[in-house]
């Protein structure tokens, strides 16, 4: 059985933790086979990915998955990256999830779409050490999404009446423990009058998508809390948003906890003219990026069924 799930961008502006979108950008799929055991044994292996159960997002989603149910069996897990990792595009929630669809119809346990978020964002906890549920419920649900709850866990997908792409400027960078370094540089206390503007764009945001109102949603993606602080992570960020602005993209933010940019861009957009100068920014700060162009992506699935 083989379980596939998008790439995908969290946050989105002013929603950390809450909102976050799939993307036809990259993909991961996990190959689970099983064998009869009398005890639950676990392996995993992948082309440069963590060989340690317990330190894969893929293998440790499900052995918290199966240690609840009280399967036991033998699990051989093959997990095909297509998601660059540390990047800021859903890299390890992606192969979390890819591997719990595909174990839940091997074992045809009939999780809901909420309980494969919940076990999926347990696997989040092997790579960055939280279990963040964000990019893991855009790649399970697909579209945009919004964490309403984590206890219980509680996902609602965003109505989306507004057409648009998605441009990501991808630095070609390694920063080891990314997510978990910019999880620590986070304020522990935040202003009132910040906190109220978060929540005016992240309102805005939505709207706009039900909507289909492009400025609101310009609007919406702005951040005056995580943002600013992880600014150190991409110093290039408020450049390339300025210029694009300019061009008339529909906004932009940083994807996930970056470093990679994304920008929404529709037909009013001067798209090459982004792409060109994004490119530049990019390099006058020192780093050579890549474009991905992506589109608004489905939830996630399996291949091989009997």
């Amino acid at each position: 059985m083989i379980g596939k799930a998008y790439s995908s961008s969290a946050n989105l502006g002013a929603g950390f933790d809450i909102l976050a979108l799939a993307h036809n950008a990259f993909l991961d799929s996990v190959k689970v086979d099983v064998e009869n055991s009398s005890s639950l044994q676990i392996m995993v292996k992948g082309e440069g990915i963590p060989n340690e159960v317990e330190k894969n997002s893929a293998s440790y989603a499900v052995l918290r998955l199966l240690s609840d149910y009280n399967i036991k069996a033998k699990i051989k897990m093959e997990v095909i990256k297509g998601i660059p990792p540390g990047l800021g595009m859903g890299s390890s929630g992606a192969s979390a999830v890819a591997a719990v669809v595909a174990t839940n119809e091997i074992f045809k346990l009939n999780l809901s779409k909420d309980e494969i978020v919940k076990y999926s964002m347990l696997g989040e906890i092997a790579s960055s050490g939280s279990a963040h549920p964000d990019n893991v419920a855009a790649s399970t649900y697909g579209g945009v999404v919004a964490v309403i709850s984590t206890n219980p866990v509680r996902v609602s997908q965003i109505p989306v009446n507004l057409n648009f792409e998605i441009l990501l400027f991808i630095p070609l960078v390694k920063l080891q423990d990314k997510t978990k370094k910019a999880r620590e540089m986070l304020p522990k206390e935040v202003e009132l009058s910040k906190s109220v503007a978060n929540s005016r764009y992240l309102t805005s945001f939505i709207l706009g998508l039900i909507k289909g109102d492009r400025e609101l949603v310009r609007m919406g993606l702005n951040d005056e809390i995580v943002e600013k602080a992880r600014e150190p992570l991409f110093p290039y960020y408020p450049k390339i948003k300025e210029v694009s602005l300019s061009l008339n993209a529909v906004g932009v933010c940083v994807s996930g906890a970056g470093p990679t940019i994304a920008v929404f861009v529709d037909d009013k957009s001067n798209k090459k003219e982004i792409i060109n100068e994004g490119l530049k920014i990019c390099s006058s700060y020192g780093y050579e990026c890549i474009i991905k162009e992506a589109k608004l992506a489905g939830g996630a699935w399996v291949e091989g069924r009997d």
